[in-house]
């Protein structure tokens, strides 16, 4: 008995909504994920600091205020008249410099305006002694205070984020599950993905290989038209490939949706003396995200056997939230495309 049955039919609407709410309410590179803000402060000399405050803009966005949100500073400190502000593909970046006569250690800062969006924000203090701290401000915490510690663990969390709400990689893997029957072919289909996104990952963190992420976030939408289109087509006349090695399929894109992953930790950088443990640990994140999709969906698709609702097993059904899907993914790809070449 194939996996794909009862996992369309108990996650039926849950696809349907989530398609709406990303297609309603978010641009196409928001459905990719909420890039998090990063704020470096560098200690130039005692209390002057240089400071690069980088903020995540909706996608074609031509304000230049961004998401509206701003760094608020101990009332200890001044900043300078000579601020400057450079508008980037997906990210505003603000240079000033900050002259704090009490220091920012064990001072609290903020972010104004957080609390209204659903994106974090990392905070990197690098003190004249060489001590080099880092905070994570998110909508439930925008006021924080220096302490100390690098906080590894704001990078295991940030994966398992990135994962959980970036909806183009949700809906890849949801096809990946319906593309395959039986468990073993789920874990292979799986692992393969996992092993794909991990190499690219990590290559272009490392500054290895390096890909645009706009072209990069095209290509992850084509990955969702190209599984919902196998998935349209009987079982008997898909591509050979697909149909006999799905793995593979995934190993392809997995390679893809890597550099997608990427972009959040080239926008924050890694902590200089832990990077590796910093990229593990993100790289962590992403697995247990993936997991708790892969998980929830099967124990939905249980629950929905237990509860016998036959009505959404019809092949009718299945048709439509696998359109569904690759309609989403074509207005992603569509408007990603347009965005590159600058309509």
């Amino acid at each position: 008995m194939t996996i794909i049955r009862p996992f369309l039919a108990a996650f039926a609407l849950t696809i349907f909504a989530l398609s709406v709410f990303t297609f309603v309410g978010l641009s196409p590179s928001s459905a990719h994920e909420v890039r998090p803000g990063f704020l470096k402060i560098d200690e130039i000399s005692p209390g002057t600091y240089a400071v690069s405050w980088k903020q995540p803009v909706r996608s074609g966005a031509q304000n230049i205020a961004g998401l509206g949100l701003r760094p608020v500073f101990p009332a200890s400190c001044e900043k300078s008249t000579d601020s400057k502000m450079r508008l980037l593909p997906g990210v505003l970046v603000e240079t000033f410099t900050l002259i704090c006569a009490e220091g920012l250690r064990g001072q609290a800062i903020g972010i104004e305006g957080l609390q209204k969006t659903i994106t974090d924000v990392f905070v990197q203090l690098h003190e004249a002694d060489d001590n080099l701290l880092h905070i994570r401000m998110t909508p439930e915490q925008p006021l924080q205070i220096f302490t100390g510690g690098v906080g590894l663990s704001n990078y295991l969390l940030l994966g398992i984020e990135h994962l959980v709400f970036g909806y183009d990689h949700i809906l890849f893997v949801i096809g990946l599950v319906m593309l395959v029957s039986g468990l073993r072919r789920l874990v292979l289909v799986i692992t393969g993905f996992t092993l794909a996104h991990s190499v690219t990952l990590g290559l272009s963190v490392l500054d290895v290989i390096y890909l645009p992420a706009a072209p990069v976030e095209a290509v992850i939408a084509l990955s969702i038209v190209f599984v919902a289109t196998e998935l349209l087509r009987p079982e008997e006349s898909r591509a050979r490939l697909t149909q006999r090695h799905p793995q593979i399929i995934a190993l392809a894109f997995g390679l893809l949706h890597g550099f997608g992953f990427a972009g959040v930790l080239s926008d924050i950088g890694l902590p200089r003396e832990t990077g590796f443990f910093a990229l593990a640990l993100f790289n962590i994140g992403l697995e247990i995200g993936q997991l708790c999709v892969v998980g929830l969906c099967l124990g939905i698709s249980y629950m929905a056997r237990q509860a016998a609702l036959t009505p959404l097993y019809s092949a009718r059904a299945q048709t439509g939230i696998i359109m569904a899907m690759g309609g989403l993914a074509s207005y992603w790809m569509v408007a990603r495309t347009a965005q590159i070449i600058g309509f």
